[in-house]
């Protein structure tokens, strides 16, 4: 099998070059453990950034909700007054149809 030819032999030796074991450059052990240290150090500088945003998050959860339920009362007035006004006008109706029985009634 000819290399030039064969992209995917190519490929698979490109590969199998660059994930080939090597031994770690002098110094990476120390290297990597400073890191993990520096990584440790508890940086403090924004903290105050984040309870701000956490603050401002929580407030416009709550003032959503709380206009949210507003929103909800209203539309729960709203529906009373029309299911009080749909039972005042049926009210009449049958007032109305009630006077009109009687009417035929006192006919005949």
């Amino acid at each position: 099998m000819n290399l030039e030819r064969d992209p995917s032999a190519a490929l698979s030796t490109d590969l199998e070059r660059a994930l080939r074991r090597r031994a770690p450059a002098p110094g990476f052990a120390q290297r990597v453990l400073a890191r993990i240290d520096e990584d440790r150090t508890p940086v403090r500088r924004h903290a105050w950034w984040r309870a701000a945003a956490a603050s401002v998050t929580l407030a416009v959860l709550l003032g959503g909700y709380g206009t949210y339920k507003v929103v909800e009362i209203r539309r729960g007035e709203h529906a009373k007054e029309q299911l009080l006004l749909a039972m005042h006008i049926a009210g009449e109706k049958v007032s109305l149809a009630r006077q009109q029985v009687r009417g035929l009634a006192s006919h005949h």
